[in-house]
């Protein structure tokens, strides 16, 4: 068989030279087929704008007030507190930047992709007839289009400042490579486009922080609901002044003789800014004395002992007697701290069980003496008093266990009757 040599003259020998690190000798004897790497080109243009920016900042303060410090809300009632926020703004500093921006855009012209893309901005500057030189050299980012494919092109946007030189003149140029670029492969290569620019090109007076938005978060305590008028949340602000709302709290649930707080925070979120100044002011609601002739839950009554938040309602009306005086077992009740023991279904041996009847009847016998002792009018549940007083005198929390069915259907009953007094669906009804 014949084989057949592709030569392309001296340009082929030259190409095996390199190929082969020798000069190739004695006949070319077998088919051979050598196709050079192929490489691309590029062509580039930029722009370039000088700039010259003068940025004032402000910073901001913040300071809440209120007009009372507590607040006197009954049940059913509205009270209205009145807040002013006092907003600062203050000139922080005025910082002039000098730099330089533009894009530099590439295509590639030729027939494969690019590879290793690389763009080196060059800032150069010259005094007087004498010859540009180099300022300041930084690297474009290319992440954004970091291969260009046959026929793509691509703008690479780019940014830096710098101190100027008196009396010079400048431009920018870049230095676009590759590593394929035909004719120099495997070495880097490009055009390097330039354009002239000066620090006039674009002036500008910024202000940064130069306005703020005011907010107001409030913590509305339960039992209640608070409303603003006017609604200071998103007002935006340019300068130092003021702003006033009231903050409407009606009591619609919660008990009485019975202290919250009412927490309102204010913020001012400066345009620019992510540190945000705050103020918060707390205001005592107080829900006023309890109405006399009304009944109160167990709840109240352990929450009004004296062991805080709310005030002591409870100790001035002791002591108290779960069974009839004299009674083997009846339980003297005459410190608030055993009175929330029986409050809290613990019983005579101060051991919680909320299934023993007997813990749940001392419970609510308690505090439906406690509400007569707050002049509630005591006749619905007199009876029920005296047979409950009666059967405490000789039973306490342990002999729950040896009670026949029958005894703790009656101890439930009594339990609930007393329930229902002190709870407002019997009797004079519940205190508002």
């Amino acid at each position: 068989m014949k084989h057949r040599l592709l030569l392309a003259g001296s340009s082929l020998l030259a190409f095996l030279f390199a190929a082969c690190g020798t000069a190739p000798t004695g006949t070319l004897s077998s088919q051979t087929v050598v196709t050079p790497p192929n490489g691309t080109t590029l062509t580039a243009t930029k722009t370039a704008t000088g700039y010259t920016h003068t940025t004032t900042t402000y910073t901001w303060t913040l300071q809440k007030s209120v007009n009372k410090i507590g607040l006197e809300v009954p049940h059913g009632s509205t009270g209205t507190l009145g807040y002013t926020l006092t907003y600062t703004k203050t000139l922080g500093g005025t910082v002039k930047t000098y730099g330089v921006q533009g894009e530099v855009c590439v295509t590639n012209g030729g027939s494969v992709a690019t590879e290793n893309l690389k763009i080196v901005d060059n800032l150069m500057y010259k005094t007087g007839s004498g010859p540009f030189q180099i300022l300041k050299s930084f690297s474009v980012d290319t992440s954004a289009k970091s291969v260009l494919n046959p026929g793509e092109s691509h703008c690479y946007a780019y940014t830096t400042a710098y101190t100027p030189v008196d009396g010079a003149t400048y431009k920018n140029s870049a230095d676009v490579t590759i590593t394929n670029h035909s004719g120099s492969l495997g070495t880097p290569k490009g055009p390097s486009p330039d354009d002239g620019f000066a620090l006039t090109d674009d002036v500008r007076d910024l202000q940064k922080n130069a306005s703020a938005v005011l907010s107001d978060a409030l913590t509305c305590p339960a039992g209640f609901t608070c409303a603003y008028a006017p609604n200071p949340n998103g007002t935006s602000v340019s300068d130092s002044g003021s702003t006033t709302y009231t903050v409407n709290v009606t009591n619609n649930t919660a008990l009485c003789n019975t202290h919250v707080d009412l927490v309102n925070t204010a913020s001012l979120k400066p345009s620019d800014a992510s540190a945000v100044p705050s103020n918060q002011v707390k205001v005592d609601v107080y829900t006023g004395v309890c109405a006399t002739g009304c009944t109160l839950t167990i709840g109240y009554w352990k929450t009004h002992a004296g062991f805080g938040p709310q005030p002591d309602a409870l100790s001035a009306l002791l002591p108290k007697l779960l069974g009839t005086a004299g009674g083997a077992k009846t339980q003297n009740v005459n410190t608030a701290a055993q009175a929330v023991q029986f409050l809290s279904f613990n019983g005579s041996n101060n051991v919680f069980a909320a299934s023993n009847g007997i813990n749940k009847l001392y419970a609510q016998l308690l505090a439906a003496k406690l509400n007569i002792a707050h002049q509630a009018d005591g006749s619905a549940v007199s009876s029920v008093i005296a047979a409950a007083d009666a059967f405490l005198a000789l039973h306490d929390s342990a002999s729950w266990a040896t009670l026949s069915k029958a005894d703790r259907a009656q101890v439930n009953a009594w339990m609930s009757a007393l329930d229902d007094y002190n709870n407002g669906l019997t009797g004079p009804g519940h205190c508002p």
